[in-house]
């Protein structure tokens, strides 16, 4: 895998050839980052919403592009790709909702999604030029290259979230389950992870927005 060094050299290139100057910083692991699936009606629900299909769809707007979807990549490394469209989106579902029907998951204490925010800096003096009014909000939008995004920013952050299963877990992490995932330990599959790139917004002068990880369990 490339080191940190150069994939920020990578970004810095993306960056000059006229991808919106955003920067990687830092994840946060939140008290509450887990969340139990506890049955195939609710894995289907969680994915509905981070594919922004079926009831979900009108979440999906110009920055849904630059989302990630991926089966199985935090601990096998399978390839990962945006999801530009519905079609692709729905595509994305049957494939992730066949995958974890073949490994035949166990809904009791063993099927988890895992919520970490990603944050990310962006020039101050440059944000008026990425900032629009979305049905009566302000937000923003910003245009990167897919290089700049999946081998950039999504590849840091889940590179991030691989480096915190090396450290002590912090002292709010409790209970034998929290720490398993916290360690990524016993681990049997990764069947879908996402960083949700549609959903970005400011925090305390950074950038933030949700990396998504879908967790089955020995």
């Amino acid at each position: 895998m490339e080191s940190t060094r150069d994939i920020r050299r990578m970004i810095d290139k993306e960056i000059k050839k006229g991808s919106a100057p955003m920067a990687f910083e830092h994840i946060d692991y939140r008290p509450d980052a887990l969340q139990e699936i506890t049955s195939e009606s609710k894995l289907k629900e969680v994915l509905v919403y981070l594919l922004r299909i079926a009831e979900y769809e009108n979440l999906a707007n110009d920055m849904t592009r630059n989302n990630v979807y991926t089966e199985n990549h935090l601990l096998r490394g399978d390839s990962f790709h945006r999801r530009n469209n519905v079609m692709e989106r729905n595509a994305n579902y049957l494939n992730a909702i066949t995958y974890a029907k073949r490994l035949k998951p166990v809904y009791e204490g063993k099927t988890f999604v895992e919520t970490v925010p990603c944050f990310f800096s962006f020039p101050e003096a440059e944000l008026d030029r990425y900032r629009f009014v979305y049905e009566g909000t302000e937000t923003y939008a910003f245009p990167m290259s897919g290089k700049h995004i999946i081998n950039g920013l999504y590849l840091l952050s889940i590179m991030n979230r691989k480096d915190l299963a090396f450290r002590d877990a912090p002292y709010y992490i409790d209970g034998d389950i929290n720490k398993q995932i916290y360690h990524l330990s016993d681990v049997r599959a990764v069947p879908f992870q996402c960083l949700l790139l549609d959903d970005i917004h400011p925090v305390d002068g950074l950038f933030e927005a949700k990396l998504y990880t879908i967790y089955f369990l020995k």
